[in-house]
């Protein structure tokens, strides 16, 4: 589909500067109106519509990794992008046997609390639609990672980061001359801040606000609120 062709639902009661935010995000548009009484129905629906008329900026070939294995990649790749623009170090594990796929740490004295304090991160990716809801992320967690992300004794606070991309790889990034545009939000939750599990099931759904959006302003926050931890043994 050629860029002219590219359209866009947009709520007759956006302002200009709104469109011209979307013209610049995603290239030229075909601007529809449509009246919604409800405008956290229309901005899913400008999502939506967006996601699919936006050209592929590449396509697999036959043979490529799992999506699956992409996406797990890509979480991690989002983490260490933000955390270099924090001034964190990104430590990797063998096995996501403890609730953790890294650990962020920090270099900073937080006096009167910890110096070099560390956040243990369960990174989910996905493509599903389903997920986002008006105000939240709905992620469900086997009850074991869901057991030890709230644990309130680990040595570290742990923090489960849902990274949300389109359902199509080739619209995961886009470069233009201002730079690569990644078309995904990473939303955080405290695992200790967790509820407690209910008996007898086998999952949790964790509901994750869309206010929780990490982003490096958010990560540095997190992690002066982590050099507060203190294990409860």
């Amino acid at each position: 589909m050629g860029r002219a062709g590219y359209r866009l639902t947009v709520d007759v009661r956006w302002s200009l500067r709104w469109v011209m935010v979307a013209v610049q995000a995603f290239g030229p548009l075909t601007i529809c109106r449509q009246v919604s009484s409800r405008r956290g129905s229309m901005s899913h629906a400008w999502q939506r519509t967006a996601a699919m008329t936006v050209a592929l900026s590449h396509v697999l070939p036959e043979g490529s990794l799992p999506l699956s294995a992409m996406k797990e990649d890509l979480s991690v790749a989002y983490i260490h992008m933000l955390a270099s623009a924090c001034g964190l170090t990104v430590g990797s594990w063998s096995q996501d046997y403890d609730g953790r796929d890294a650990t962020l740490s920090s270099s900073v004295d937080y006096t009167p609390h910890m110096y070099a304090p560390k956040i243990d991160v369960q990174l989910k990716c996905s493509g599903q639609e389903d997920i986002v809801r008006a105000d939240t992320v709905a992620w469900s967690l086997d009850v074991r990672t869901y057991d030890l992300i709230s644990k309130r004794n680990r040595s570290n606070p742990a923090l489960l980061c849902v990274l949300v991309v389109p359902p199509e790889a080739g619209h995961w990034l886009h470069l233009t001359v201002d730079g690569l545009l990644a078309r995904s939000h990473m939303y955080w939750q405290w695992g200790h801040q967790l509820p407690p599990v209910k008996c007898d099931q086998q999952s949790q759904t964790v509901h994750i606000s869309k206010s929780n959006l990490l982003t490096p302003k958010a990560l540095l926050e997190l992690m002066e609120e982590a050099s507060k931890w203190q294990p409860q043994i």
